[in-house]
């Protein structure tokens, strides 16, 4: 049996990972983390795949420095919505 995997929903952690070591967010709790996630993954094009090679080409395609912009764009804005509304 085949593993769908969502390749930007890893970029995404990884990404988000590395600006909260750069940036201070004005909570960092597990649930701001996980709405920011949402409202990332919500603005960005999936890329799923299904094979090592398929997971290879989508990581070096989402690595490149345009994608890599657009995902840490849209984590900022994310990041400024849950911040300016948290859920709790």
């Amino acid at each position: 049996m085949y593993e769908l995997k969502n390749h930007t929903e890893d970029v995404v952690q990884h990404v988000l990972k590395e600006y909260m070591q750069k940036f201070k967010l004005p909570c960092d709790c597990e649930r701001c983390q996980a709405d920011i996630k949402a409202l990332t993954l919500n603005q960005l094009p999936s890329r799923y795949c299904v094979s090592l090679r398929g997971e290879i080409l989508t990581h070096l395609e989402l690595d490149s420095l345009p994608d890599k912009t657009r995902v840490l764009s849209a984590i900022v804005l994310a990041a400024k919505q849950v911040a300016d509304t948290p859920s709790h």
